[in-house]
């Protein structure tokens, strides 16, 4: 034997004496190498105590002793990852530490002291590196065992464990085992045994503290059980552990092919039933069904009906139960009548339900969701069912491009009167607090008057006028017409000129770049209702210009006589510069001819005038000595005055013209009553209150323009003067919407719900929302897929019972348990009780149309099933497959067959073999543990049934002879009372 072998046979000798058996040869090498570091670690600190305490050099020993201890400590850590459970690729990671780490080791030997700690090269830094890597692998690998490089890690398949024999784990029914001892020199032999699988349980237990009781149970029971042979099929009547008898119908091979339908409190209740199939089945006829039938079952004390087409296949159930079959009967009768005429109600996402009020007193409607859930119900109610079909069309065709509101955000909302265009503003509590002063042609008008409203209202003053003022404002913006009292349109004032000759532009601004931008002023004198008195005829540099060309109006109105002429005439007049003038003017003050110099009297003025006058003998002669009013017509043959100063200058007109003389006449003497109003400066919009039985307001802008007035009045002037501080905020801060005939409006409804109302276009709730939703954008997208979908709602009424259509609340799970489509229909009345519905879920909403139109078809056709003493009916389960059971006379279930078959065909055939068995049938009591020997298709087995008839374990195998078989279950009956139980996992 050579030195190696010798070498490893003591080794392992060694480790089992004093350590134990090992499980591999890693674990008896990591244990030796572990010392061996151990020893030469422990070596090296010994070394170093002793160094230092005798007289070798400090430099020899920390080399000696460095190397001696960072080279155990290395090997010792390789040993412990050894002995752990350390997988392959764990133990090539240690070997690769350990090769690192003692090559730093040599590197320290190498280095120091020359080239260590800032001596030399200073390669300390590298070796401490190189060292450390390869201790932290071997550490790395030792302590991550349990996770990544253990044999049973975490993360990974386990490896290199002892597994337990396929026989032991129910995996094979027979294996080889290799049985290993020690011979008489302490060394390792081995056996091959045959081990065999006997017997096998039944069936499962689900816990192992369960299966244990099951396998005692056997022990103790096994030895003492008698051997029952079945050599023909028999009926076996055993008594349940809840005291209750019932009987199965078992084949001579054991195999049960019929069960009771229902346990029986004694055993003479079991017989029976046993004798009434023994008798009934060998001749009971199968039933037919023809097209389709009513069948009838009771379920605690309750009868209901089924519809079954010819192959059984149930097509619609009762939701109700009844008190007897007569009336089961009469319901299905019921059932197809309406069924026939009922109208299929498909409602994608929502619809439009037509109903009598609750009241009795008209029709009403409201909206319902693709479930049948009420969303919303009617305000009103029409006197007729039309009635409300019509005002639910009207909504619905609205409906789709409703605009949506909130409630609580001021809003200026837009809409169409006659076909004119207005405007009203909504503040937050709801209440309409503004208005638009007139309609208009165009949508743009309400867009620039709630534009101009929402700009200048809450800096707005309020300016309240007292019969009547002047109005001195800036020419910013050309006035749009105001409005006369008798209704003609105001003239639109000229464009403003320059106050040094060039032309200006409206705003104000030098075409020419000259200098900067001036700002015209006009002024008006206007009433406390807003009509214009007097306005002024050509622009003024500033409101100071203005305002003293109001006084100059004042004076030349107090002394101006009232000169009335109805065709051209002649004037003579002084000019500012003192000389005399004259000009022939037209009748509506247009100069037609001027002197083109000036005199220096009065006669010589009118002596060049004479010399014209000859050739225009009708013109009037007029000298003009003071300012004077003028009535003119116009040529339209309206009415006019104009205020002419001394010298013939246009200081002030009549802003509106008037079909007689005397209105204008009547004009003119508005200006004289308010000739001496307070003038003001207006270049900012104000609110001016007005009195009429209640108090108002207007908004007035500088142009003149009023763009807004208030929505109700006010009982004082005070409370006005509140409310106006309300109409401030909402103005500034309104969003603008355009609605139309049908608006949804967004609400609150407390607790961060949400919901929403419909309302028309004076505000008027037409519908409310009976449903809540979690937040506000939760309801607007509700809200949206309701407007988006509003064409394809349908409109229906439920007089008698409509066939709802649905998705399946339940639903069928995929293989990646998300819910897949499932409809089914039921059929409900008015009052949404479910009259029937459809026995299962189609998986598409095609195929449930499909089916509906079958049962259509079939229910007013369909016949009752009438059963004989005793009748086989063949059914299908949900997996399409069939089986048999028979029913007695009123259709109640004797037995139920326990086999499938794939088809009808195949059903009727296996009954056929049935009824020989029942025939054939002896009847058997079990009432103690027992064996059974009978034959299969292959030969012989074996089973061990309890005294409830329950199989408690059989044979795992089928023998060639009655005679293996019984051998093999002598065996089982002799060893297993004493069988050791072990549980693998």
């Amino acid at each position: 034997m050579s030195f190696s072998s010798e070498l490893h046979r003591s080794l392992f000798r060694l480790y089992e004496h004093y350590v134990g058996e090992p499980d591999s040869g890693k674990d008896v090498y990591g244990y030796w190498l572990f010392i061996l570091g151990y020893i030469i670690g422990a070596a090296g600190v010994v070394a170093f105590v002793v160094g230092y305490a005798g007289s070798f050099g400090e430099e020899p020993i920390i080399r000696v002793t460095g190397v001696t201890s960072a080279a155990g400590l290395a090997i010792c850590l390789f040993g412990i990852g050894l002995m752990l459970p350390v997988r392959r690729r764990g133990i090539q990671a240690s070997v690769v530490g350990l090769f690192v780490a003692l090559v730093g080791v040599a590197a320290f030997g190498v280095v120091y002291p020359n080239n260590w700690r800032h001596l030399g090269m200073g390669l300390d830094v590298e070796v401490i590196s190189v060292y450390t890597t390869g201790i932290a692998i071997i550490t790395g690998v030792t302590a991550l065992v349990p996770v990544l490089t253990g044999q049973k890690g975490l993360f990974v398949e386990e490896e290199g464990t002892t597994e337990d024999p396929p026989i032991l784990t129910g995996d094979a029914l027979e294996d080889a085992q290799f049985a290993v001892f020690r011979d008489e020199q302490g060394d390792w032999k081995w056996n091959v045994l045959h081990r065999e699988a006997l017997a096998t349980s039944e069936g499962s237990a689900a816990t192992r503290p369960d299966a244990r009781e099951g396998i005692e149970r056997v022990k103790s029971q096994i030895s003492s059980a008698g051997l029952l042979e079945l050599t023909t099929s028999a009926f076996r009547l055993y008594e349940d552990r809840d005291g209750t008898w019932q009987w199965t119908l078992a084949r001579e091979d054991g195999s049960v092919v019929g069960t009771c339908d229902r346990e029986f409190d004694d055993r003479d209740g079991a017989e029976e039933s046993v004798s009434f199939l023994k008798d009934r089945g060998p001749e009971a006829d199968i039933i037919e069904i023809e097209g389709a039938a009513f069948t009838y079952t009771e379920e605690r004390d309750r009868w209901y009906w089924q519809l079954v087409d010819d192959e059984h296949a149930v097509l619609a159930t009762s939701d109700r139960g009844h008190d007897d079959q007569a009336s089961a009967e009469e319901a299905a009768r019921t059932f197809a009548e309406r069924f026939e005429q009922a109208r299929v109600l498909d409602v994608e996402h929502f619809g439009v339900e037509l109903r009598e009020a609750e009241t009795g007193d008209g029709w009403t409607w409201r909206f319902v969701d693709e479930t049948d859930t009420v969303i919303a119900t009617a305000a009103d109610t029409a006197e007729t069912r039309r009635g409300a079909e019509e005002a639910a069309e009207t909504l619905l065709a609205e409906l789709s491009s409703a605009s949506v509101t909130v409630s609580g955000d001021p809003t200026y909302e837009q809409y169409t009167s006659d076909e004119e265009w207005e405007w009203r503003l909504v503040d937050e509590s709801e209440h309409v607090v503004a208005r638009g002063p007139e309609s208009y042609a165009d949508h743009g008008e309400t867009t620039r008057e709630t534009e101009q409203f929402a700009e200048n209202a809450r800096d707005a003053d309020v300016v309240e006028i007292d019969d009547a003022a002047y109005e001195v404002y800036p020419a910013s913006e050309l006035p749009t017409t105001p409005s006369s009292s008798d209704g003609d349109d105001l003239p639109v004032l000229e464009e403003p000129t320059a106050t040094d000759g060039g032309t200006a532009t409206a705003d104000g601004a030098d075409p020419d770049g000259a200098g900067p931008a001036t700002q015209d002023w006009h002024w008006r004198l206007v009433t406390d209702d807003r009509e214009v008195v007097a306005a002024s005829t050509e622009p003024h540099a500033d409101a100071e210009t203005a305002t003293a060309a109001i006084e100059r109006v004042r004076e030349q109105a107090s002394e101006a006589d009232l000169i009335e002429f109805e065709e051209a005439a002649f004037q003579v007049y002084e000019a500012d510069s003192g000389e005399w003038r004259w000009r022939l003017i037209d009748e509506d003050g247009n100069v037609l001819a001027d002197s083109g110099e000036e005199h220096a009297s009065r006669s010589e003025a009118a002596e060049a005038m004479m010399t014209l006058k000859e050739q225009a003998p009708d013109a009037e002669l007029l000298e003009i000595e003071t300012a004077a009013f003028e009535l003119f017509v116009d040529e339209n043959d309206e009415w006019g005055w104009r205020l002419i100063d001394e010298g013939g200058k246009l200081v002030a007109e009549d802003p509106a013209t008037h079909p007689t003389r005397d209105a204008a006449r009547d004009a003119m003497n508005r200006l004289l009553e308010h000739l001496e109003s307070e003038v003001r400066t207006m270049d900012d919009a104000i609110f001016q209150p007005y009195a009429d039985e209640e108090w108002h307001w207007r908004f007035v802008l500088p142009s003149g323009d009023t763009v807004a007035v208030d929505a109700d009045g006010a009982a004082t002037r005070d409370e006005l003067r509140d409310r106006l501080e309300s109409v401030r905020d909402a103005a500034a801060s309104a969003q603008r919407c355009t609605i139309g005939d049908v608006t949804v409006q967004l609400y609150d409804a407390g607790t961060d719900d949400w919901s929403w109302r419909l309302l028309d276009r004076d505000r008027e709730e037409l519908a409310d929302a009976t449903v809540t939703y979690e937040g506000r954008e939760t309801a607007l997208g509700r809200v949206s897929a309701l407007t988006e979908r509003a064409d394809a709602a349908p409109i229906f009424a439920i007089e008698d019972a409509v066939i709802r259509v649905q998705r399946d609340a339940s639903g069928d799970e995929a293989a990646s348990g998300a819910k897949t489509d499932a409809w089914r229909w039921d059929l409900v009345d008015a009052d949404r009780d479910v009259l029937a519905s459809a026995a299962g879920a189609a998986p598409t909403k095609d195929e449930l149309l499909s089916t509906v139109e079958e049962v259509k078809q079939l229910a007013p056709m369909a016949g009752r099933v009438d059963f004989d003493v005793a009748s086989f009916e063949l059914v299908a389960d949900e997996d399409d497959r069939w089986s048999w059971r028979l029913l007695d006379e009123d259709g109640r279930p004797v037995a139920t067959g326990t086999e499938t078959y794939e088809s009808n065909a195949a059903a009727r055939k296996g009954l056929e073999q049935v009824r020989d068995l029942i025939e054939a049938a002896s009847i058997l009591e079990i009432d103690s543990v027992s064996f059974e020997l009978h034959r299969d298709e292959d030969g012989w087995v074996w089973r061990l049934v309890d005294e409830y008839g329950s199989r408690m374990a059989e044979s795992t195998q089928t023998y060639e002879s009655r005679t293996a078989a019984r051998e093999a279950m002598n065996d089982v009956k002799s060893h297993a009372p004493d069988g050791w139980i072990t549980f693998t996992e």
